[in-house]
């Protein structure tokens, strides 16, 4: 058979381009980086190779792409929009700052570029800088529901809650079938303490999208905050029925059930003793003990680039968090997955025997890691909170304060049971508390509320927490 003569590089770029916008990525980045190996400075090809790149999982070519757009092409502003996505998607908030900044002052009216800033800006706590950008996505594109949306998020942050449901209420109007937005404005109209109308919010957020988890789970909190624990019970478990091992809505019912007084099914539910595990490994190979390992983690951590001082998307108070560090240059995380890997084996082996309990009857068949690292000083600690991307989670030790060592006040100390503010409780919960060590892991089913028993130290505590995220 004759070999076919070489396609013309133009016919190369308009077949990725053609597979591009089917949907075939993988098949579309072979096309793109054939085409730039001869033509390395075309500014389409290096834009959407990097996305596709990107969507297909060659992660390293796509930021090596996007940055040669970005540089090259500066007046283009896909070029650095597209750039400051993938930056974001690596939990490098300021690289994607500044990449958002470029694209949104090259294309004035380009809306998303002023709309991701705008976030960029909230995750780095300049609340009032991420408003004047969610104005400028608006006023680009005046019916970006969304711009509204999250410019009442922000707003309902900063406290200014009538004009966060005002916000709330544009958005609604462009879009009726903002699932999210009914949720916003559902709590916010809690705050006011109309819960009538709070409740119709919620429950409208679950009728256009039963399938979005934070509107039932906010629909139960109004409900026990009603008084109607018992009805709440019954909205978690229509939603569970079709989706069993939802971490927001487990979270969510285990305080309806200690608010109906259901304590057996909230001691089976929330069995602190049997499902928080804390978890002593071996230095895993190539460091000779376990101080050189946590050594290593500890300078890994303080020298990540996406480091950043408590993200307004988090729950560190007073301390700093960095995005994800198990992408691009591992170093020790790579060891420190191998020890998770081997703590989740451990784990299941070790609660196996409930089998209709949601942590064991919804393992997931695959799962990804996501692994972030938070750092502590003065008067750091993390408000209650849960993992709600998560089946599992946990979190290890490389330093800890002396602190610590106060059996009496516990300061340092992770404690597990306690709702955060953000839910309407009254009944007392089933707490636990564990005392960290260096080299300790602790594992617990992801819908399990904790925090950080606030402390005061000129020490350093620094931990590196991860979920176990169904693939």
């Amino acid at each position: 058979m004759a070999t076919p003569p070489p396609l013309p590089m133009n016919q190369t770029l308009a077949e990725a381009i053609a597979l591009h916008k089917q949907g075939n990525f993988a098949q579309a980045y072979k096309g793109y980086r054939k085409f730039l190996k001869r033509n390395p400075a075309h500014p389409d090809a290096l834009v959407l190779g990097g996305q596709a790149a990107f969507l297909s999982g060659h992660q390293k070519e796509a930021l090596s792409w996007l940055k040669s757009a970005a540089g090259k092409y500066p007046d283009n502003p896909d070029a650095s929009y597209n750039l400051g996505v993938l930056y974001q998607s690596l939990g490098d908030t300021r690289k994607a700052l500044d990449a958002f900044k470029v694209a949104a002052e090259a294309g004035p009216g380009f809306a998303l570029a002023h709309y991701n800033l705008a976030m960029a800006l909230h995750e780095l706590g300049r609340a009032d800088d991420a408003l004047q950008s969610f104005d400028r996505a608006v006023a680009a594109d005046p019916r970006h529901a969304e711009a509204h949306a999250s410019k009442a998020y922000v707003l309902r942050g900063m406290g200014r809650i009538d004009e966060a449901i005002q916000a709330y209420q544009n958005a609604l109007r462009l879009d009726e079938r903002n699932a999210k937005a009914w949720v916003g404005l559902g709590t916010c109209l809690q705050e006011k303490d109309k819960l009538d109308e709070a409740f119709t919010a919620h429950r409208n957020g679950m009728t256009v999208d039963p399938d979005y988890p934070d509107a039932t789970s906010n629909l139960c909190d109004v409900l026990v905050q009603m008084e109607r624990p018992k009805d709440a019970i019954r909205a978690c478990n229509a939603y569970l029925a079709r989706h069993p091992g939802d971490t927001a809505v487990l979270a969510a019912k285990s305080i309806a059930l200690n608010e109906a007084g259901e304590k057996e099914q909230y001691d089976a539910l929330v069995d602190l003793d049997l499902f928080v595990r804390p978890i002593a490994h071996e230095p895993p190979s190539g460091f000779k003990d376990i101080e050189a390992f946590n050594k290593a983690l500890n300078d890994h951590v303080m020298k990540h680039p996406t480091l950043v001082t408590a993200p307004s998307s988090h729950t560190t108070m007073n301390g700093k968090q960095t995005g994800t560090i198990n992408a691009g240059a591992k170093g020790p995380i790579s060891a420190l997955e191998s020890l998770i890997g081997k703590a989740i084996d451990l784990y299941v082996e070790e609660v196996k025997d409930v089998t209709d309990h949601p942590i064991v009857a919804h393992r997931p068949k695959s799962y990804e890691l996501s692994i972030w690292g938070t750092v502590l000083e003065g008067e750091g600690f993390q408000a209650p909170h849960i993992h709600p991307s998560g089946w599992l989670s946990g979190v290890y030790y490389p330093q800890v304060p002396k602190v610590v060592e106060d059996e009496e006040n516990k300061y340092g100390w992770i404690e597990f049971g306690q709702p955060g503010p953000e839910y309407h409780f009254s009944s007392e919960s089933t707490l636990r508390l564990v005392k960290p060590e260096p080299g300790m892991m602790v594992m617990f089913p992801s819908y399990m509320f904790h925090r950080t028993i606030p402390f005061q130290s000129d020490e350093t505590r620094i931990s590196i927490a991860f979920d176990v995220v169904p693939a």
